[in-house]
């Protein structure tokens, strides 16, 4: 490693470490670390004090029974048989930890092991004290700590009263283990919890890191970046997923614009190009007045077919956009097409092509009237342009279950590569059949924009021969 990445690398650990507190996941881990560590600590104090209150009260058992051996021993007024029980006892456990002490009652010590009656003791009451205090010989005392002694007291005849203790080495010695290992115990937990965080807070950090430097390529134009899936399944491979399906389709979107603008300026360049050269042509060389007529009426039909595009053009952006739907009402498409079947039924007779319509009556739905109307227009009027006389056109209209479908079918020359039937549906797309008829490669455009703003689909079908147009609507009778 070269000596200006070790000297950067402290600045850049420091800069993730930094990163890393601010990433929400770390502070909900952190905050669940502290909360689960408070409640840890809290449970093992309990799991201490309860330990503690165990061993105090099997102490006290122990006691209470020797308190009741040494008082059944000796019967009213036998004082001397139960000062040579607490003798004998004293002199077998010299290096007990039990302590015994008999005083009369003007606390005079009658016997045991003890120097004094412990301070503001009542008898008959528990007490607990240092081996420390003056109370307990030297030679009972521990030399490198201070042990607490348990101690319970009995009122006996004539005043006097015994005292019975114990001095809790060892179980001071397992309380002390005990808490030493339940702090460390807590201390181990809370520090994997902090670890766990830190480690789930860089997870977190590295994919989102990912997918912004995906974003940063994007945007430096590099627009076939994708986001990489780590193929876990979780919640980021769904949103890696998710953001490379929303890329795909602006790449999409950009790819069709890109091909629209290209279309637009080539369809455009001729009407221009034509009309510029007329009024050209009108303005150097003298002309009689019809002629003029002339070039100013081809002037104007030049002008309206720029403006039909452009307003073609506008409506689809709009029935793409959604811009339409305030108007929608109800339509009874039955109607409707039955209407437009009977407009054109003298054009195609004049064509030579037989138009038929099979219609079920009383079908309605929630739509605009105008876009239905252009969606059926450019239909029929595509069908008319391109089959020869003798050919048919029949419409069916039916609805089914919760769908309205209208099929428009010709046995004309059709499309037969399905590919083409597909790519006939964008903007601008004009077969080489198609090419010499008049036209501007929008209309089946339109009606797929249209079918979009009505929820509906459109496909075209090979109707062997020629080609089927199938239009299915969902039933709306409301938005």
């Amino acid at each position: 490693m070269r000596l200006s990445e070790l000297i950067r690398q402290p600045g850049m650990i420091w800069r993730r470490f930094r990163r890393l507190l601010r990433t929400s996941v770390f502070r909900l881990a952190l905050l669940f670390a502290i909360a689960f560590s408070v409640v840890v600590g809290v449970s093992l104090a309990g799991v201490y004090w309860l330990s503690t209150q165990y061993i105090v009260g099997q102490i006290d058992v122990n006691l209470q029974d020797e308190l009741t051996q040494l008082r059944g021993d000796i019967g009213e007024g036998q004082s001397e048989g139960l000062i040579g029980q607490i003798r004998e006892r004293v002199s077998q456990n010299d290096k007990s930890s039990r302590l015994y002490l008999l005083v009369d009652a003007n606390r005079h010590i009658l016997a045991g092991n003890l120097l004094g009656w412990p301070k503001d003791l009542t008898c008959g009451e528990p007490a607990e004290f240092s081996d420390q205090s003056d109370i307990v010989p030297k030679n009972r005392q521990a030399e490198d700590s201070d042990i607490r002694v348990r101690a319970l007291s009995t009122q006996l005849p004539n005043g006097r009263c015994l005292l019975v203790g114990q001095a809790m080495i060892e179980e001071e010695g397992f309380t002390d283990h005990t808490g030493y290992l339940l702090t460390w115990a807590l201390g181990i937990i809370t520090l994997f919890s902090l670890a766990g965080g830190g480690w789930m807070g860089l997870a977190v950090l590295r994919r989102i890191d990912t997918i912004t430097h995906t974003a940063t390529q994007i945007m430096a134009g590099e627009f076939s970046r994708r986001i990489p899936d780590e193929g876990k399944g979780d919640e980021f491979s769904d949103l890696s997923a998710r953001l490379n399906q929303m890329l795909d389709r602006i790449d999409e979107l950009m790819a069709g614009m890109r091909s629209v603008t290209d279309n637009i300026a080539h369809d455009l360049r001729s009407p221009l190009t034509r009309l510029r050269n007329r009024l050209d042509i009108s303005l150097t060389h003298e002309r009689p007045a019809a002629q003029y007529r002339v070039v100013m009426q081809q002037t104007l039909d030049d002008a309206d077919q720029l403006l039909a595009l452009f307003n073609t053009l506008i409506a689809i952006a709009q029935a793409e956009a959604g811009v339409r739907r305030e108007v929608f009402t109800t339509v009874d498409f039955s109607s409707l097409l039955l209407d437009l079947v009977d407009f054109y039924q003298l054009a195609a007779e004049d064509r030579g092509i037989h138009l038929s319509a099979q219609i079920q009556p009383g079908i309605t739905r929630l739509a605009s009237q105008g876009l239905l109307t252009q969606i059926v227009v450019n239909l029929l009027e595509n069908a008319l342009n391109h089959i020869p006389a003798g050919s048919k056109v029949a419409i069916t209209l039916s609805q089914q279950d919760k769908n309205i479908s209208l099929i428009i079918a010709d046995n004309g020359p059709g499309i037969p590569n399905p590919a083409d039937r597909l790519r006939v549906l964008e903007r601008f797309v004009r077969l080489d059949t198609a090419r010499s008829s008049p036209g501007s490669g929008l209309g089946l455009a339109l009606v797929r924009a249209a079918m979009h703003e009505h929820g509906g689909t459109v496909e075209l079908q090979d109707n062997h021969p020629g080609l089927k147009v199938v239009l299915t609507f969902p039933c709306l009778r409301s938005l």
